[in-house]
């Protein structure tokens, strides 16, 4: 998927998000600019995910800064080269540098990694990435979300969207997964889009890993 293209269904899930939940309605109203693009190469993807792990997306932003800074090129063979040590000075825990350095090996040693996974429902590629080192079911939804495109992604896991439905819904008590899964119910089959702008409703940065 090549990058920055945007999702081919999101006019779709604008509509029938608008149509079927008033505050995300709303919500749309304040981003109409925006929308959710593909981040393209799933190698840089995954790193980005896995750089996201359980911090703000505003540190996140500053790591892969650094890393796009000493690293020219975003391929496995640079980040090998790079080395585990100097992955760490860019903004690493030493853990997330020995998953890059991981994931770089197994980009080259699986070199038809993304093409089979592709065409695998939204579950199956989850179970193959979450087979990697570092690559839990949140990175791989990010995955999904953000390199697959797929529309119907929920993260329930996710602390951001856990407070953006709190926020809006719940008057900012956050929802337990009971109450997430049934006010997500009207929002299929683009729980992506829903999930996307409800970031957008409470973090100016946009989401993008």
């Amino acid at each position: 998927m090549p990058k920055n293209i945007k999702a081919p269904w999101w006019d779709k899930a604008i509509s029938h998000l608008s149509e079927n939940d008033k505050i995300l309605k709303k919500i749309i109203s304040e981003h109409k600019e925006s929308y959710l693009q593909s981040r393209g190469d799933p190698f840089k993807a995954l790193c980005r995910t896995i750089i996201g792990q359980q911090i703000s997306v505003k540190a996140a932003d500053s790591v892969w800064k650094n890393i796009e800074l000493n690293i020219t090129e975003i391929k496995p063979h640079s980040f090998l080269d790079y080395g585990i040590k100097n992955i760490k000075k860019c903004g690493t825990s030493e853990k997330k540098a020995e998953y890059l350095f991981y994931l770089a090996n197994h980009f080259i040693k699986n070199k038809n990694f993304t093409k089979n996974i592709e065409p695998l429902s939204d579950e199956k590629v989850k179970k193959e990435l979450c087979n990697l080192k570092g690559i839990g079911p949140w990175s791989a939804e990010m995955f999904l979300m953000f390199c697959l495109l797929r529309p119907d992604i929920l993260p329930i896991g996710d602390l951001g969207l856990r407070k953006a439905i709190g926020l809006n819904y719940f008057n900012k008590k956050l929802p337990s997964d009971e109450e997430i899964g049934k006010i997500s119910h009207k929002w299929k089959p683009y729980r992506s889009a829903a999930t996307w702008l409800l970031w957008r409703s409470i973090d100016p940065i946009t989401i993008d890993y």
